[in-house]
């Protein structure tokens, strides 16, 4: 599945755009002067629980987060893939 792919479906899904999640999440504190300070296990079960996505959705939208964030915990593999699937910085 491609980056654009995921994207597509969570937002059919939660009715919430990347950018209404990334809103969110820095509303949450979850990120702060354009880094994550939360860990990778809160913003799980913020996904899951209060978005209502499921794991692999959940893990994509914290991929999507350290994309945006540009996070040191981001692979280059990760990296590849989702600029290479349609990722397209801000």
């Amino acid at each position: 599945m491609t980056y654009q792919a995921y994207i597509h479906n969570i937002e059919v899904k939660t009715g919430k755009t990347r950018e209404d999640l990334w809103n969110l999440a820095n509303q949450k504190g979850f990120i702060k002067d354009g880094k994550i300070v939360a860990t990778h296990a809160q913003l799980l079960k913020w996904f899951k629980s209060d978005i209502g996505l499921g794991h692999v959705h959940a893990n994509f939208m914290v991929l999507y987060l350290r994309l945006r964030t540009n996070d040191p915990k981001l692979t280059e593999h990760m990296k590849k893939w989702a600029y290479e699937t349609g990722y397209a910085e801000k």
